[in-house]
């Protein structure tokens, strides 16, 4: 029998294949994309209009808890809608029941004003509320949570701001956005008067940095702390949003505490408090008065203002090394009295000190007892209020957190979160470097502990608003260790 031959497709029918292939997309990729786009559109509509429905039902609920008028993060569960989440975004419900709404979902902007009677879509990269729109600013920072980088990403009305603080004495016209922005604009140093007790701001007269309590407030603000798909975010409001937390007015001591068991102070000019244990700089505190104690939670509030105004974990890097690398003990009190109210340092050779919004030394210099903090094995528990704070105390008012500390030591690399008690964040993972992850360290051993922060004079790259030291209770009486005045009054 013949061998049938077999014929195949020659060079030129293949290259015609080639080009009708390519000119049927060329036509057809754009309708596709169109099409896609429309979809994402009208999703992003859909979601919205749910957000919207939602909305009315939450306002029902509201009205019947006598609460009519609200304002609530899209971010956040307080809406049930089947809808997605858009990345960011806020409805505000006011005393009539009308709503305005806006909302980002990728690169389209949904907004809704009271007075419109549909959503609109636009394409924005910065899509907030107008001022005349409604009075509620949200300034975050998002992270993902496994991220090696020290950065965070601005979100929300922090889109575009710039922070930086004063490094040295030559470049005296630095910029930063947040000198104008609430709750960071409220921020200020005060003399007090212990007879009289009253108040004399820094800038007025008879304000003087030597005075015996000098003292840093920082104002009622609202914060959310939570993680999700990934990430990390950091939120801070100037109006009480739903889902966010009241963070009340208090003082924190613009100085380490200073004087002696005799009575103790905040002031310029005087080396710290040492070789004194938890209990004794807890006693001295109190004696000062109820409204009175050492540094406690509150030192995580700080944290959260400075993640939000300068994104970024290298707090040596934004702030400066602070006195962190130097042989001599603890340095007196006063050297960044020059700066009034600058974050930075005046000479950032680590041998001076650093300042942050009116708070000096808050790492570096000495380490800082932090109460209503103890650890056992590394579990850590919390307690929030100043009258039942004690240390080697596991129960009460002390709440044990929902993840277990590191139990190794150097640069950390993650930290933990509680959804029960999302402001405070301690090392779980180690393995970092000092310009990696969170570029503090971390020491820590098994028993009883309490927490210590900031580090010391000699320990360098290894200070920062992140380092932590989780040290015996009782029996480590050392020169390292001091303490920081609090008010909440």
């Amino acid at each position: 029998m013949k061998k049938m031959k077999k014929k195949g497709f020659t060079l030129i029918e293949l290259l015609a294949v080639i080009v009708i292939l390519a000119i049927i997309a060329l036509i057809t990729t754009p309708m596709i994309m169109n099409v896609i786009e429309k979809t994402r559109k009208g999703a992003a509509i859909q979601s919205v209009n749910g957000l919207l429905e939602a909305g009315e039902q939450y306002q029902v609920e509201s009205m019947m808890d006598g609460k009519p008028s609200n304002v609530i993060d899209l971010t956040s569960d307080a809406l049930s809608t089947k809808g997605s989440k858009p990345e960011s975004g806020l409805l505000v419900i006011d005393s009539s029941g009308d709503m305005s709404i806006i909302a980002k979902y990728g690169k389209y902007c949904i907004e809704k004003k009271y007075e419109d009677e549909e959503p609109t879509i636009v394409e924005k990269n910065l899509c907030v509320m107008e001022e005349d729109e409604v009075d509620v600013k949200i300034y975050g920072v998002r992270r993902k949570i496994n991220s090696s980088s020290t950065e965070w990403e601005r979100i929300n009305n922090s889109v575009g701001l710039e922070a930086n603080a004063q490094i040295g004495t030559e470049n005296t016209e630095v910029t930063n956005d947040f000198d104008t922005i609430y709750p960071w604009s409220g921020i200020y140093t005060y003399s007090w008067n212990k007879e009289t007790k009253e108040e004399t701001k820094w800038d007025e007269e008879g304000f003087s940095y030597t005075n015996d309590y000098i003292f840093t407030k920082i104002p009622e603000f609202y914060y959310r702390r939570y993680q999700e798909n990934g990430y990390e975010y950091v939120l801070i409001s100037n109006k009480n949003i739903d889902g966010y937390t009241k963070s009340d007015e208090f003082s924190i001591g613009r100085y380490t505490m200073s004087g002696s068991e005799a009575g103790v102070y905040s002031k310029s000019g005087v080396k710290p408090l040492q070789e004194k244990i938890i209990t004794d700089f807890r006693n001295y505190a109190r004696a000062l008065g109820n409204e009175f104690s050492q540094l406690d939670y509150h030192y995580f509030i700080i944290q959260l203002l400075y993640l939000v105004e300068y994104a970024d974990y290298n707090s040596q890097e934004k702030l400066g090394k602070g006195y962190t690398a130097s042989n001599t003990a603890p340095v007196e009190s006063g050297g960044c009295d020059d700066l009034g109210m600058k974050s930075g340092t005046l000479n950032n050779d680590g041998q001076h000190s650093m300042i942050y919004r009116g708070i000096e030394d808050i790492y570096g210099n000495i380490w800082q007892f932090v109460d209503g903090i103890n650890i056992k094995d590394n579990q850590a528990y919390v307690c929030y209020n100043p009258s039942e704070y004690d240390s080697d105390k596991f129960e009460g008012c002390y709440q044990q957190l929902g993840y277990v500390n590191a139990t190794n030591n150097g640069y950390i690399t993650k930290l933990g979160y509680d959804s029960k008690n999302p402001l405070i964040a301690f090392p779980i993972e180690i393995g970092g470097s000092n310009s990696t992850y969170i570029p503090d360290n971390y020491w820590q051993a098994s028993g009883d502990k309490i927490a210590l922060v900031g580090d010391n004079w000699f320990h360098d790259s290894q200070a920062g608003l992140w380092c932590w030291n989780m040290n015996d209770i009782s029996s480590n009486v050392w020169t390292g260790h001091g303490a920081r005045l609090l008010k909440t009054s």
